[in-house]
């Protein structure tokens, strides 16, 4: 009777043991396995790449992070000087590039499109409290010479060019470059004016 009593429990440690070790195994594993996976989430203006955070390309932008890049931020078919008093524009850098969602396409008495931007979170600093005042927080971006001119001190500035650049529409993502400047005729909000190049985002 005695050594049956001990024959069966041993049988039980036996079975116990195994039984805790499989369920040791299992959970290690899901454990180990639920801590080693890389993470994909990257912080704004950041891709992941073999489950690094790289800096993204932004030509330029003004706004961290930046790298040479074959796109080239210059003033294409002598835009510039069909800027009308530019005096008026503070230029803060020669040329940026940024991006964002269109929130309203204006047109303007001295034939400008007057596009306020909606920025992606990386160019978010371009921006100031006259934008945010004036603008709904946007970005100014003026296509200049797009419509007819009936401010009699822009006509001039209009003649001999015609607007080659993308007109955005409502809703569309787009990537702009030009110069970045404050428009000291109106509060010293921020623009990219003249727009070099628009590209509309399809995807």
């Amino acid at each position: 009777m005695k050594a049956g009593l001990i024959l069966a429990l041993l049988l039980l440690v036996l079975v116990g043991g195994t039984f805790g070790y499989y369920l040791y195994y299992f959970y290690g594993i899901q454990s180990s396995s639920s801590t080693t996976s890389p993470s994909t989430s990257c912080p704004p203006g950041q891709t992941s790449i073999n489950g690094a955070c790289v800096n993204n390309c932004t030509n330029d932008a003004a706004n961290p992070p930046s790298c040479t890049s074959p796109v080239q931020c210059t003033d294409p078919d002598g835009i510039n000087s069909h800027v009308y008093h530019p005096s008026r524009l503070t230029l803060v850098k020669s040329c940026i590039t940024a991006s964002g969602i269109v929130d309203r396409v204006l047109t303007e008495n001295d034939g400008d499109l007057h596009v306020r931007l909606r920025l992606d979170p990386a160019y978010s600093n371009l921006t100031n409290n006259a934008n945010n005042q004036y603008q709904y927080g946007d970005l100014v971006v003026e296509i200049i010479c797009v419509g007819p001119v009936s401010q009699a001190d822009a006509v001039t500035a209009c003649q001999n060019y015609t607007n080659n650049i993308l007109i955005p529409q409502q809703g569309q993502h787009i990537t702009v470059s030009g110069p970045y400047v404050l428009d000291t005729m109106h509060y010293n909000w921020a623009e990219i004016h003249p727009v070099y190049s628009l590209k509309i985002d399809t995807s």
